[in-house]
Order: structure tokens, then sequence, then C-alpha cells
């Protein structure tokens, strides 16, 4: 069993990320990271100390003895002395689980195979025109034949700002200075609102574009706007699939396949 699963299965028994995280000695978000696959720090360290603390004999592969029961605290409590009520939630809840990792295994594999369907369907469609994508992903979208039907790959570009956005704040507040008595307190709270930070300390990046798009003239807030556009860095980018069918008015609606949307 590779280290990653022994992580896995440790979230599962300890019952949330943040349990393993203290008994690992890293923050929440690190092993939120480490789950997903998209921690980029050396993992040498941290592939020890999964394998030192769940990889022997641990709550993970203790056998339970018969009659006895495990609790959250990790005792072990015998059957006889566990009320009835607590018994039957234990099975219900455990019955849920099951039929929700087996709903989420399924939702998974049709993921990753309505992304290679989608991939190998437009190869070939370019095939025609002896043209090859390179495997490169861009946005899609496909019809059926009666237009009833849409599937939708999105390509979503994450980005941030380097320190070049400093230089555009502070350019930008020279405006504000010089604007002082003429620009009114809408213009104003448009423009310092787009630099407030969020609880994160993240800076909301749709607010910052918005206001290269403001009619503005003047020299230095032009010449903070390029540094806006200069400041600009692609991070990553995440790829979404969304289903539409069409309704009696004409309009597509997604086909709802998280229980957020349902």
């Amino acid at each position: 069993m590779s280290w990653l699963n022994l992580l896995d299965k440790a979230v599962i028994a300890e019952g949330s990320q943040a349990a393993v995280a203290r008994r690992l000695g890293y923050s929440t978000s690190t092993v939120s990271r480490l789950v997903r696959g998209r921690y980029s720090g050396n993992l040498d360290e941290i592939q020890q100390k999964v394998t030192e603390i769940y990889g022997g004999k641990t709550m993970l592969e203790q056998k339970i003895p018969d009659g006895y029961m495990q609790n959250a605290m990790g005792h072990l409590v015998p059957i006889e002395s566990i009320d009835d009520i607590d018994l039957a939630r234990d099975e219900f809840v455990r019955e849920l689980i099951d039929k929700a990792r087996r709903m989420s295994a399924e939702v998974k594999q049709f993921k990753q195979q309505l992304a290679g369907d989608m991939e190998a369907f437009q190869a070939m469609s370019l095939e025609k025109y002896d043209v090859k994508t390179g495997g490169e992903r861009g946005n899609l979208t496909l019809f059926s034949y009666d237009g009833k039907y849409q599937v939708v790959r999105a390509v979503q570009e994450r980005i941030n700002f380097d320190e070049r956005l400093q230089a555009a704040k502070a350019l930008v507040d020279e405006c504000l200075r010089e604007w002082s008595k003429d620009a009114g307190p809408e213009l104003r709270t448009i423009v310092e609102s787009a630099f407030q930070v969020d609880k994160k300390g993240q800076i909301n990046t749709g607010r910052i574009l918005g206001l290269r798009k403001l009619n503005i003239t003047n020299p230095v807030w032009k010449k903070a706007m390029q540094a806006i556009g200069e400041a600009v860095t692609v991070v990553g980018s995440s790829t979404y699939y969304r289903l539409y069918e069409r309704d009696r008015q004409g309009k597509y609606q997604q086909i709802p396949l998280d229980f957020s949307a349902v």
C-alpha cells in the first residue's frame, strides 16, 4: 500500500483532514493539497511521517476483537454496553457512507471517461483536416444534431498578480489624490474596493481587472492599467465539464451532478 493510500485511509479513520494534520504536525491545507494531488513541495519528510504514524499497526490496521466496537477516541467498547440507538445509528451511517462512496466512484469514473471521450472525439474530427491538437485542452462545446443537448468543456485559468500590482496601486492612489476635488465618491469607492483583500488575504482578481474597463484617459491612470496588465500571471488552470438539456422554453438547463445543484 502506497503512503498516499495510507493518507487517504487515515483521513477516513480519523474523521477529518484536520485530525490527520494535527497528528502529522502539518497544516490542514497541506493535507488537503496532498489528498487532491496538488502539493508541490518536497514529499520526503511527509512521506516518512505518514508511513511512521499510519504504516504500522495503527488504528487503521489493528483488528478489533469480536464483541467489541471502537469509539471515536480509539477505545474498545463491549457491544453489549452500547445503547441500541447508538448501534442503529452506526449501522445507518455506515450504509449511507458505503452508498456515497460507490456513487462518488461512479461520478469520478464518468468524469474521467467524459474527458477522454471528448478529447478523442475532437482528435477524430480534426483528422479530416490533418490537424493534430497535441493534447491541448481548450474550451469546447458539442451539440446533438437536433440542438436539444449540449456538452461543454470549459477551461478556466487561475491568475494572480506579481509585485507590479503595487506599482499600479501607487499610480492609482496618485490619480485619486489629484482627483480628490473633482472625482465623485462612487468612482473612489469602486477604485479603493478593488484593492481590498478578503478574509484570506486574497485580492479579488475580477475587481482589479474590471478597473481596466473604466473609460479614463488620464496618462497616469493608463500607466497604472498597463502595470496591472503586466502584473497578471497565470498560475494554473481548471477544467470543468457541464451537460445541458434544452427545456420547453428553449433554454438550456444544466444536468446537475452534485448535491448542491439538485
